[in-house]
């Protein structure tokens, strides 16, 4: 078994966990080559009745949260590389498998791929994501070094679902961050920073690909939002916790008084984001307890560079799945050469195309009369609009904080 896909499911409703199922399904992962685990962590949603439709292994535990849900998924893994997949998101036709790929032949611990958000009106990538935006090759010491770099403001390097990782490394270092586990108490909030941290930490060689997108779902029942004061203590104690972990056990890095300040820039960022959420939500009673758990930190609000990775960004197609579907149909067409008529101006069309053509051995040729047509990209002028960088950061200056014209702004972009 190449690859075991972990899915951890909790309450999630049944239509987005179907969804996520026939994302992976309808992929061009091989059927022979990878396995879907599911645990599901004392869901109170009854799957069963579909569950046997998608021919995967499916443990149900007593609720424990979704770190220990993920360590005794791991431990039931069969695979020789993992990766994570939230079950309420979804992923492109090509995306794993250029993961599997390309960690096999360039011996890579960890392989990232590309990723977008997806909200109620749109689906979006972050064009001043590194991750996305360039290549990525790091070896040894540099690896952490890597993941510690960006100080937490691009969460593309601590989420788990935009990557794979080796099994062997990975358990490595679950066993390390067991270890510590028992000492700090359960988390909750940062699982996913704790974690990686780890798997960086052990990992010999990172590297990334650009084949498609992982889509990660914003809507209004995501565990990460913050709905009350007790949540967001949790959550503030979590990141705490886990911060301090990480300054306490970066080891022998040559770089280790660089990882060390980069950490200490993650904790200021934190401690501004923690302190406006409180500020902005009157969790007035919150204050001290932010105080006492992030130290000597000076206390301000968020500012606009915080959150800059995510300001600019580029608006996917209306008709994205349409378009995603006809390149799984051609992908699977058996004959070649094959005449297909697509836009060879839309970056993802074309990228998908030549691997194709590198990858299969395809002899793809473009022709305006062609039986096989990949849609063109839609895109509506009021989405076009509400998702502008400029008109948003405009909003967010002339609007005050919980005026509705904000609101429906943040809740647009």
């Amino acid at each position: 078994m190449k690859l075991s896909v972990i899915i951890c499911v909790y309450n999630t409703s049944r239509a987005y966990f179907r969804e996520c199922l026939d994302s992976i399904r309808n992929s061009t992962l091989p059927f022979s080559d990878y396995e879907i685990l599911v645990v599901d962590d004392g869901s109170e949603v009854n799957y069963q009745d579909f569950i046997d439709e998608y021919h995967l292994r499916y443990v149900k535990t007593e609720n424990r949260g979704i770190l220990a849900a993920r360590m005794y998924a791991l431990r039931l893994a069969e695979g020789d590389y993992i990766t994570f997949f939230d079950s309420d998101d979804t992923a492109t036709f090509n995306y794993h498998a250029p993961m599997l790929l390309t960690a096999c032949e360039q011996n890579a611990d960890i392989v990232i791929n590309d990723w977008a958000f997806q909200s109620e009106r749109a689906k979006y990538i972050c064009t001043r994501d590194t991750t996305i935006k360039g290549d990525i090759y790091a070896e040894g010491d540099d690896v952490l070094e890597l993941f510690a770099s960006q100080a937490g403001r691009e969460h593309s390097y601590f989420v788990l679902w935009n990557k794979i990782f080796r099994r062997d490394m990975l358990c490595e270092a679950i066993r390390e961050l067991e270890t510590l586990e028992l000492t700090m108490g359960p988390v909750l909030y940062s699982e996913d920073v704790l974690i990686n941290f780890y798997a960086f930490k052990h990992s010999k060689k990172v590297v990334n690909v650009h084949t498609g997108y992982y889509f990660y779902r914003i809507h209004p029942r995501q565990s990460v939002n913050v709905s009350s004061a007790e949540k967001l203590r949790t959550q503030i104690t979590s990141m705490t916790d886990t911060l301090r972990a990480m300054s306490e056990n970066i080891g022998d890095n040559i770089h280790k008084e660089k990882i060390a300040l980069y950490i200490q820039k993650w904790t200021e960022l934190m401690a501004r984001s923690h302190f406006s959420h409180a500020k902005s939500k009157k969790y007035n009673e919150l204050i001290p307890y932010i105080k006492e758990r992030y130290g000597d930190i000076k206390l301000r609000t968020s500012t606009f560079k915080d959150g800059s990775a995510y300001t600019k960004n580029r608006i996917l197609a209306e008709n994205f799945a349409e378009i995603d579907a006809s390149l799984l149909a051609l992908y699977r067409a058996s004959t070649t050469p094959t005449d297909v008529c697509y836009d060879k101006n839309d970056d993802y069309v074309r990228r998908s195309v030549e691997y194709m053509c590198e990858h299969q051995g395809r002899i793809i040729a473009w022709s305006k009369d062609a039986s096989l047509c990949v849609p063109k990209a839609v895109i509506s002028f009021k989405t076009r609009f509400l998702h502008n960088h400029i008109v948003y950061s405009a909003g967010m200056i002339l609007f005050k904080k919980g005026s509705k014209i904000r609101a429906f702004l943040k809740k647009s972009f």
